[in-house]
């Protein structure tokens, strides 16, 4: 990979596009820039007249890094069901081989691949899902980053072949930039909800129910089920507006969006699965949770309830075992916590466990979610047994819902959550998603409640209720 220390960014396009003639392939030029501070929610906005239907959006629950791209350079694709991960991590790989970068080069910016994985290439494709691969990710041809001190970027990513006319594109891509950047947020029309309708919830108890007989039977510990529910609207539903609600709605969750064709899958999810940069590894076991009290009081008692529960304390177990194993064989050392603490978001709580690690050489951010994907927080214990329990039972696709669906950059660099309390927004309609870990001790009908608590983040901001 040739990096230019230089900032002249017509020099470096010019020597990427002589490098695509020579060597008749493609060639990534990709250049990085400061800019001054916008709104991320305006730049993704400015990109619906541009770039309807290839948007990314990416914030992490700190707020330490925003990302957001317009615009497909490249897209990146694999329906290798068992070798989806390392398919897209060899992608990468090959593209950057050649590729040509100029400007300032922090994490965040430059080449940063944004997107995410199936829960299970098995699973027959449903409509709502036909616009996703197994593995899906953008590369996009202009993203805008926010790092932890405010910095502003501006990544311009253009794939060059041999046949490109040099002033031709150089100045569109301009033009565009100045475009997206000098753009004025604008007042959104929004659409009205029409219907709210849960999907056979009445056989989805069945089902569970069946589920915990066979766990009493010990076939296995643990089984995740899910279901969803539809939204309707008069109109079809912008993704800007569902974002917007839920950046003001779920600060200290993960936002994400990803546009595809006339698809959007949305959400804002608590969970991590894995952050890699440089070398540290961070990832986290949330399982086990209860709802929020109305006081203060009632709250706590809520909270000391869940640390002192066995089956939520010996559904985190599971999940804690799961994740610091596999992180072993990725890592030279890990560290955890001996008990479990509370995070608390607005609707629920969850026992919370953080998992550091130093990573082996040569390791990328997709290693690790190849290795600790399905969790037992998403899929069960053993994975294998309780993936088939899935299949069986839950008359669905999940399609990217509780997913690995993240971003990571030409170092193998990036950070990945775990894609609860998300949506698919398709035409006009939304797909939402929530599930629950039932083990022998669950009760249909308090993990049906548990569901409804879970639905309530994406239905406020799709402008929905349950009735």
């Amino acid at each position: 990979m040739r990096i230019l220390q230089h900032s002249h960014g017509f020099a470096g396009f010019e020597r990427a596009l002589e490098q695509a003639r020579q060597s008749k392939r493609e060639v990534l030029f990709s250049q990085v820039t400061p800019v001054d501070p916008v709104d991320p929610l305006q730049f993704y906005e400015a990109g619906y007249q541009l770039y309807q239907g290839e948007r990314s959006f990416w914030q992490d629950k700190s707020g330490e890094l925003t990302l957001v791209g317009i615009g497909n350079a490249q897209t990146f694709t694999s329906n290798k069901r068992n070798d989806r991960f390392i398919d897209i991590k060899n992608q990468w790989q090959e593209f950057l081989s050649s590729a040509v970068q100029v400007g300032e080069k922090k994490l965040g910016t430059g080449p940063i691949l944004v997107g995410g994985f199936s829960f299970d290439p098995r699973q027959e494709a449903e409509l709502e899902w036909t616009n996703f691969s197994d593995a899906y990710f953008q590369l996009p041809a202009f993203m805008f980053s926010v790092d932890s001190d405010g910095q502003c970027f501006l990544t311009t990513n253009i794939v060059c072949t041999e046949f490109d006319e040099l002033a031709k594109i150089w100045d569109r891509m301009q033009e565009e930039k100045e475009k997206l950047l000098g753009f004025a947020e604008g007042q959104m029309k929004d659409v009205k909800v029409v219907q709210v309708t849960e999907i056979e919830p009445e056989e989805w108890k069945q089902s569970l129910s069946s589920v915990v007989e066979r766990l009493k039977n010990g076939e296995m510990e643990k089984v995740v089920l899910a279901r969803k529910i539809l939204v309707d609207f008069d109109g079809r539903k912008r993704s800007e507006t569902v974002l917007e609600r839920l950046r003001d709605d779920q600060a200290d969750s993960f936002l994400f969006s990803l546009e595809v064709l006339d698809s959007c899958f949305i959400g804002a999810t608590p969970e991590r699965l894995v952050k890699k940069s440089g070398d540290s590894i961070l990832s986290t076991c949330l399982a086990g949770s209860i709802g929020r009290g109305a006081t203060l009081e009632e709250d706590q008692l809520l909270s000391d309830t869940l640390l002192k529960d066995d089956k939520n304390l010996h559904e985190h177990e599971l999940v804690v075992n799961m994740i610091s194993e596999n992180l072993r064989a990725l890592c030279q050392k890990v560290e955890m916590p001996s008990e479990p603490t509370l995070m608390k978001i607005r609707d629920i709580q969850h026992l919370y466990t953080p998992v550091t690690g130093t990573a082996k050489k040569d390791m990328s951010v997709v290693d690790f979610v190849n290795r600790l994907h399905p969790t037992p927080a998403l899929g069960g214990t053993p994975t294998h047994l309780a993936m088939d329990v899935i299949q069986e039972e839950e008359k669905m696709n999940r399609g990217f819902y509780a997913a690995p669906v993240g971003w990571m950059d030409a170092e193998g660099n990036g950070e990945f959550a775990v894609a609860i309390r998300s949506g698919l927004l398709h035409d006009q309609h939304a797909y939402l998603y929530a599930g629950c870990g039932v083990v022998k001790d669950s009760n249909a009908e308090s993990e049906y409640q548990e569901t409804l608590i879970k639905f309530r983040p994406m239905l406020r901001a799709v402008g929905g209720t349950m009735q």
